[in-house]
């Protein structure tokens, strides 16, 4: 009897790690937006708002990287829809990455570009490092 509920109970310990274990696998997606086009980065911000419906937000880490020309798309000024769909997707726990080299070589500072947003120091080796690590990536 005592072997039974022994038995029983490994099992259900088992049963129980594996369940958490596959509750902690993570998806993690690097998006690169690297053109001047609002068209760009709302396809970008799309896949990212798809890719969190289609395996659910706490499964995946997104991340949005803006260089080259596509940290224009994200300067403070920019048209009142891509402010808007910046902040939900940051409320959504998408990160977006701008390129500070991109930045300065286009003479712009941090205080020019959407308060929702992060910098890194180069967007190209942010993807870079982000795909070495083992992240998806994409490029609309």
């Amino acid at each position: 009897m005592k072997l039974k509920i022994y038995l029983l109970a490994i099992l259900f310990l088992a049963s129980l790690a594996a369940a958490q274990a596959a509750e902690q696998i993570k998806y993690n997606v690097v998006i690169q937006v690297s053109e001047d086009s609002v068209e760009r980065l709302m396809l970008a911000l799309n896949t990212a708002k798809y890719i969190q419906q289609e395996y659910g937000a706490a499964n995946v880490n997104v991340e949005v990287v803006a260089y080259g020309p596509g940290v224009q798309t994200l300067k403070f000024y920019a048209p009142i829809p891509v402010a808007d769909r910046i902040r939900q997707a940051k409320y959504n726990g998408i990160k977006i990455a701008v390129c500070d080299q991109s930045m300065r070589a286009a003479k712009l500072r941090p205080s020019d570009m959407l308060r929702d947003v992060s910098f890194v120091r180069s967007g190209a080796t942010e993807i870079i490092e982000k795909t070495h690590q083992g992240w998806a990536y994409l490029r609309p």
